[in-house]
């Protein structure tokens, strides 16, 4: 029998990862596509291709009917018309950046100081593009020609951009696409968008938003206490609070659920700095080793570059967790265990297991270890009315895989 699925897309810094989901959670097929050039200022004009490659290698993996397709991404990427590119953790010259630092000194807009430093570093693609967009939503546009901003809950207008925000900053709003909800659907595939990706008709493109969002719900983080763990190029533990939590290095945005909120402390370089290691390490043998390899190599290379990185970044993490913890325990807060993990980081056992060592604490794996397409997959079948709530869809949907418990081997 051939099996619904929706068609789970996040936009990652250095690669498009994809699979089939079905309305159970059960993953059909997996697929993810490495960007050639992903610093490059056209980076979102690789995003289709890898899309295409993708769904070519998930279709070929299982029968299969795609009924809907739901994209996120990471942000602020901002994106003109013709996918000239700043990505969120591109740097900006002091030079730019003291152009408008003083304007914008006050805003908690995570946007517009991004936005701003794109008009100023690309001023013909600026003017030439009718809208301005963030990752995901160009990656929307491509497929369905609708423009829009995916605002993950109404309270998070000063996270985006307000129109008073936008006057102060001498920003067009015409430039930046209406708001959308999340599960929104934006439109259905373009005719040739269809034929490109080789589905049987139009499917429903659904509003994902920002990565850590899909992460949220695809760990189903929705109630108080949960917390999981993004690690990818970047990395950042969360946790669900019933109210923000007062200390300087947690950042407090709102939860997808009205009320609750999302406390995080963020690591904005953690798997990069291995990946820099491992570049390198390929560079010296003249030849591709495997994530798998490189950090199998470290854990039993104590003297090795590589297990002093991976020690930093379990030091890191550990700060991370200890801060939010200590919040939590100041508010009252009991911290569910396990720490849910995802990303790009977890598909190693080695890795997981030296990881809740050090921690020692339990951490889960889902049953798709990229948890943010397990959020589109909760996105998508709340989008075609399977279910009534986003909170509804994580529960039916999101499952474990594996749970590392600490004191074992890696």
């Amino acid at each position: 029998m051939t099996q619904k699925y929706a068609l789970c897309v996040d936009i990652g810094t250095t690669s498009l990862k994809a699979a089939l989901i079905d309305a159970e959670g059960n993953v059909g097929a997996f697929s993810q596509q490495f960007f050639s050039n992903p610093d490059s200022k056209m980076a979102a004009c690789c995003w289709l291709p890898a899309l295409r490659n993708a769904t070519r290698e998930l279709t070929a993996q299982t029968e299969h009917t795609i009924c809907a397709i739901c994209i996120s991404g990471n942000g602020p990427t901002i994106v003109s018309d013709d996918g000239t590119t700043l990505l969120w953790n591109a740097p900006i010259s002091d030079a730019v950046n003291n152009s408008y630092k003083n304007l914008l000194k006050d805003m908690r807009s995570l946007f517009i100081p991004r936005i701003t430093a794109f008009r100023t570093l690309f001023p013909s693609q600026w003017n030439k593009s009718r809208f301005i967009y963030s990752g995901p939503e160009y990656l929307i546009y491509t497929l369905t020609k609708a423009s829009l901003t995916i605002l993950p809950e109404i309270r998070y207008l000063d996270t985006y951009w307000s129109n008073k925000e936008l006057e102060i900053a001498a920003l067009e709003k015409e430039k930046l696409p209406p708001y959308a909800t999340i599960a929104h659907t934006a439109g259905f595939t373009t005719p040739d968008i269809t034929a490109q990706l080789g589905l049987a008709q139009q499917v429903p493109v659904f509003c994902g938003g920002p990565d850590f969002i899909a992460a949220m719900i695809g760990t189903n983080s929705l109630s108080v206490g949960t917390i999981y763990d993004r690690a990818g190029s970047s990395e950042g533990v969360n946790l669900c609070a019933p109210f923000p939590l007062q200390k300087s290095t947690i950042r407090n945005l709102p939860s997808v659920v009205a009320g609750l909120w999302n406390a995080a402390v963020l690591q904005s370089e953690s798997g990069r700095m291995f990946m820099n290691y491992k570049k390198i390490a390929e560079a010296v043998a003249k030849r591709t080793i495997s994530y798998k390899e490189i950090v199998t190599y470290s854990i039993a290379n104590k003297s090795s570059d590589g297990f002093a990185i991976l020690e930093a970044i379990l030091h890191n993490l550990k700060v991370s967790i200890d801060t939010l913890a200590s919040a939590a325990h100041e508010s009252n807060i009991d911290i569910q265990m396990p720490i849910v993990i995802t990303g790009g980081q977890v598909k190693n056992d080695e890795w997981l297991q030296m990881r809740c060592n050090y921690i020692g604490l339990p951490f889960a794996v889902c049953t798709c270890a990229d948890a943010e397409l397990l959020g589109n997959a909760a996105v998508s079948f709340y989008g075609l009315g399977v279910y009534s709530s986003l909170k509804d869809a994580a529960t039916k949907i999101v499952k474990y895989k594996k749970i590392y418990e600490p004191g074992k081997n890696p």
